[in-house]
């Protein structure tokens, strides 16, 4: 059985502190035809699949570390523009398979409360582009 810290995801080659859940959505994109040659029957083929990620963590600020991102980082990579914009990212499940591929983050929501008992928290959303392949 694989426990939900055995899952991370990689961003630009570092994690994101205080995550408490990723979340990775892959969508079929369906190209329909009809031509005269099936009898007007219906034709679907998948063309390629959409990947997208959400990362929720808790707020974390001023880790100085080379091998995780904080709060900081996550907007300066939010911010980014052009090919700047453009986060190696990398899918890895202790046992299983790395996947990896090149994203752009498309969200970024940071959550207060005046609640003293509640944290603040960050989430991010990233979309894939080109390819999202098994690279280990």
């Amino acid at each position: 059985m694989v426990e939900g810290y055995n899952i991370s995801l990689t961003i630009g080659g570092k994690t994101l502190l205080g995550r408490t859940q990723d979340d990775l959505t892959v969508a079929a994109v369906v190209k329909e035809s009809i031509t005269k040659d099936d009898a007007g029957v219906m034709q679907r083929s998948v063309v390629r699949h959409d990947v997208s990620f959400r990362v929720a963590a808790l707020l974390s600020l001023n880790d100085n570390s080379n091998t995780q991102l904080d709060r900081d980082d996550v907007i300066a990579l939010a911010l980014a523009t052009g090919s700047s914009a453009v986060v190696a990212v990398q899918y890895v499940c202790t046992g299983g398979a790395t996947y990896g591929g090149n994203a752009i983050i498309t969200g970024y929501t940071e959550s207060s409360s005046a609640d003293p008992d509640s944290d603040t928290t960050i989430s991010l959303d990233l979309q894939i582009t080109g390819d999202f392949e098994v690279v280990s």
